[in-house]
């Protein structure tokens, strides 16, 4: 079971599988004709290893859900 969910570009890691943000950032990417792009599930130290940080909008929502 993986602990969050890594973009394959970009700089942060998100809590949440289906996070609007990582599907902002999917259709961005294909409106400008790169397409879409994996997402990674891993650990959070495997995130922090690769200097990724927490998702603003997944960060708004984990304090909602609490």
């Amino acid at each position: 079971m993986s602990d969050v969910y890594v973009p394959e570009r970009g700089d942060r890691y998100h809590l949440y599988e289906d996070c609007v943000d990582i599907g902002f950032g999917q259709l961005g990417n294909s409106t400008q004709g790169a397409g879409t792009y994996s997402v990674t599930p891993m650990s959070l130290d495997q995130a922090e290893a690769l200097r990724k940080t927490l998702c603003r909008t997944c960060r708004k929502t984990a304090a909602l859900r609490s």
